[in-house]
């Protein structure tokens, strides 16, 4: 989880472990660089990656986690903006459309689970 949405990924990761699921939440110290050795280790005992960003997905961080994991058998769900105009948009709306609450993200990565 990134910048202002990791307080969302504290509480999705409780919410998860509340339905027994033992999720690992990681702050990165970078965003334009990945640390490809991290991520080959999470993939060893996780079977979603879900990535939290308060920006754009195109191109963003949770794009470049997408690409590097597509060899290797886990799914990737990227929760983050679509790029528009939304200068003009309440925040809770757009939090609302892409998925940004707790409560919205958890059922999201629990169905990729099922």
């Amino acid at each position: 989880a990134l910048g202002g949405l990791y307080s969302h990924g504290e509480k999705v990761a409780k919410v998860l472990a509340e339905n027994g699921i033992n999720a690992t939440l990681i702050n990165p110290l970078f965003i334009n660089d990945l640390d490809q050795a991290f991520l080959e280790n999470l993939v060893e005992n996780h079977q979603v990656i879900a990535t939290i960003e308060d920006g754009i997905l195109d191109g963003g961080f949770g794009q470049k986690v997408a690409s590097f994991l597509g060899k290797y058998d886990v799914k990737v769900l990227n929760f983050g903006a679509k790029r528009e105009f939304n200068d003009s948009v309440p925040v809770t709306e757009l939090y609302n459309r892409y998925h940004l609450t707790p409560e919205l993200m958890v059922p999201d990565i629990l169905s990729l689970l099922k």
